[in-house]
């Protein structure tokens, strides 16, 4: 009998230390993170290790962050999440302080069953309130977790206390926030004062049109903030000359065909208080909220449209007033000064874009390699900024071949090292051991472990063989590639894990398709699918799927000149901020 005690003590014993230690250790990376989340005043990048960094560790699927902003908890960053969910606001008007963490179904006990059916719906199982001194102040919801196991009481706890610690960092985050607002509002006025100094200083009465084009683009987006102008400037001979950004070029050589109802405004205009219905009807259409007649010695050079500002605020009388003064004076002695200092950025901009655009090059593969029986083509079209896009086709035996294609975080010179140190590492890692749950595991530790946290890649590789005509791949995070059958049926390549570099000693699981003759693999970036018109529309998912499908009798390289091609169609000449990378396999009849 007291054998079994002494045994009842040592195991109660045994038991308390692993507890005490499991203790310990979450008090250890609760620390870390309280650290992580204080090191910055930058709202977003709070915001994102406050999401990322519960979603890493507990394999989540989804999840959002809501921020009360006027009495509504609106959304402010998401993962996994459509964006038409993200734009509808939770109803929760407050929380008693001392209120932890809820399951959905709990909502309706509390009257918000609206948004516990809101929540059901993009399958969101955890909602984590945010109180700071406490003032309820922002809202977290996750989805579930990826082994879809039901959430611990210790990681209920874990959520609330990270939820906790992040309250201090969010709000002084906004706080900054809105200080700098006030700033710039206040830096405006003086910059808008400095301007109209300078310009009394400095005029000069004859400028050409080009200069006058040019050096107008910079004062009036950056004075207005605005994202969306146009510049239009007449030329005697008829090859009038437009430069903007954010209206359609066909709505714009409408409206210089307005000429004798424009030269009829003297000053800058409202769009709402323009008498002439049509034209006004016109600017409307098109989203131009203020007219500015360009005017030089009493002749009518042109005009200069503006949509609306960034900050959703509306023009003022002090703003029309700015506005007249700038166009009328012709900012030039303000303008050559800020111009030099842009060059003299640009250059510096343009030679470490130039460094990381080597690297990127000489990462990729020079020559597309083939297996027998099959067409493989890979293709990276850079942005102007040079991101992380990557793609690779390494030979393991003559009949077996690993496709890889990923995306960095970033732009840059650190992207492209994160890609080269990503690609270094797969070579090796890969050359050792083909097995692909294992290649990917170690390549996800050497990212934790050589990168910030708020440094991720999203990856995909596949290892295809010829005499078999498996394929065997792991998806961690990236873009689900689209496999495309005999019956001209999509399935998405989504089996595998997170995003590298989230937490390490992750196991990757596998998934395996098999090719048949005609069957077709197209593997993307988010450069793809994500393009923007002028409109502000992405690509999209089934416009790809549309175009693979109409096109898939190509070979790979037809294929994806004519993906590239529709994307730049669609685009209609806006400047893409992501590279654009396809990694295309098929097998042959």
């Amino acid at each position: 009998m007291s054998g079994f005690l002494d045994y009842l003590s040592d195991k109660y014993h045994t038991e308390n230390i692993k507890e005490i230690n499991r203790r310990l250790i979450e008090l250890s990376s609760l620390f870390e993170i309280s650290q992580i989340l204080n090191s910055s005043l930058d709202l977003q990048r709070v915001l994102n290790n406050v999401l990322l960094i519960p979603m890493g560790r507990l394999m989540l699927t989804r999840g959002i962050i809501y921020l009360k902003e006027d009495d509504i908890f609106s959304a402010r960053l998401w993962k996994g999440l459509s964006d038409d969910f993200t734009k509808k606001s939770l109803e929760i008007s407050t929380l008693p302080p001392e209120t932890g963490v809820l399951e959905r179904k709990e909502l309706t006990g509390l009257g918000l069953n609206k948004d516990k059916l809101l929540l059901q719906k993009n399958h969101l199982a955890l909602v984590v309130p945010v109180f700071s001194q406490e003032k309820l102040i922002g809202i977290i919801a996750y989805g579930n977790k990826l082994n879809k196991k039901p959430f611990s009481a210790e990681e209920k706890d874990f959520l609330q206390s990270l939820a906790n610690l992040s309250a201090t960092a969010i709000e002084n985050a906004l706080k900054v926030q809105e200080i700098k607002n006030v700033n710039q509002q206040l830096d405006q006025r003086i910059q808008q004062l400095k301007t109209l100094f300078d310009i009394a200083q400095g005029l000069s009465a004859t400028l050409e049109s080009e200069k006058i084009v040019k050096l107008l683009t910079y004062a009036l987006m950056g004075q207005m903030l605005v994202y969306h102008y146009a510049i239009v400037v007449y030329a005697e001979k008829g090859l009038h000359k437009y430069e903007g950004k954010g209206f359609s070029q066909d709505a714009i050589e409408n409206l210089i065909q307005e000429k004798p109802q424009l030269t009829k405004f003297d000053s800058p205009t409202l769009t709402i208080k323009i008498s002439d219905k049509t034209l006004a009807n016109k600017l409307l259409k098109i989203g131009a909220q203020v007219v500015i007649p360009m005017r030089h010695q009493n002749k009518f050079l042109g005009f200069i449209l503006l949509g609306e500002k960034i900050n959703k605020e509306q023009y003022s009388d002090i703003d029309l007033e700015f506005l007249a003064t700038i166009v009328s004076q012709a900012i030039i002695s303000m303008e050559n000064a800020r111009l030099f200092i842009e060059t003299i950025e640009k250059q510096r901009i343009e030679q470490e874009l130039q460094v990381a655009k080597t690297i990127q090059k000489k990462l990729l593969p020079r020559e597309i390699l083939q297996l027998e029986g099959y067409d493989i083509w890979g293709i990276n079209h850079s942005s102007k900024e040079v991101g992380g896009d990557y793609f690779d086709i390494i030979p393991i035996t003559p009949t077996r071949f690993a496709l890889a294609i990923g995306d960095v975080s970033g732009k840059s010179v650190p992207a492209a090292l994160i890609m080269a140190n990503l690609q270094a590492g797969l070579r090796t890692i890969i050359s050792e051991n083909p097995n692909l749950g294992q290649v990917v595991g170690k390549l996800n530790t050497l990212i934790y472990h050589n990168t910030d946290l708020d440094k991720y890649i999203t990856f995909f590789i596949g290892i295809l063989d010829s005499t078999s005509h498996e394929f065997t791949y792991v998806n961690a995070g990236h873009n689900p590639p689209l496999f495309l059958d005999g019956d001209q049926n999509f399935q998405t390549l989504d089996e595998g894990g997170i995003i590298l570099g989230m937490m390490p000693d992750y196991q990757y699981s596998e998934g395996t398709i098999k090719f048949r003759p005609g069957n077709l693999l197209v593997c993307y970036t988010d450069g793809v699918n994500e393009a923007l018109n002028s409109q502000e529309e992405e690509f999209g998912d089934k416009r790809l799927m549309s175009i693979i499908k109409e096109n898939c009798s190509l070979d790979s390289r037809n294929l994806s000149d004519i993906i590239i091609k529709k994307i730049y169609e669609f685009c209609e000449g806006v400047p893409q901020y992501d590279d654009i990378t396809l990694l295309i396999s098929q097998r042959l009849d």
